[in-house]
């Protein structure tokens, strides 16, 4: 997890937009295997949070990467 802190510190904004983007596109893929496995609850609050998410990475990779380190991961 450090590792992939100082990655997104060290990475340049549109290198930030991208992980950010991949990070909603990671939910999406949870959201639909929760779906699968009946879990519906998760599965909208997933897809629902990956939309957020993607709509503003563009502003969320000019924030300063010290707030990235409060996201919730896994």
């Amino acid at each position: 997890m450090e590792e992939n802190i100082n990655s997104i510190k060290s990475a340049s904004i549109p290198e930030r937009e991208e992980i950010i983007t991949d990070f909603a596109r990671w939910l999406d893929t949870s959201s639909q295997d929760a779906l699968a496995y009946g879990e519906g609850r998760f599965a909208v609050m997933s897809a629902n949070m990956a939309q957020a998410i993607r709509t503003n990475a563009d502003e969320l990779a000019r924030d300063n990467p010290e707030t990235m380190e409060r996201m919730p991961t896994r």
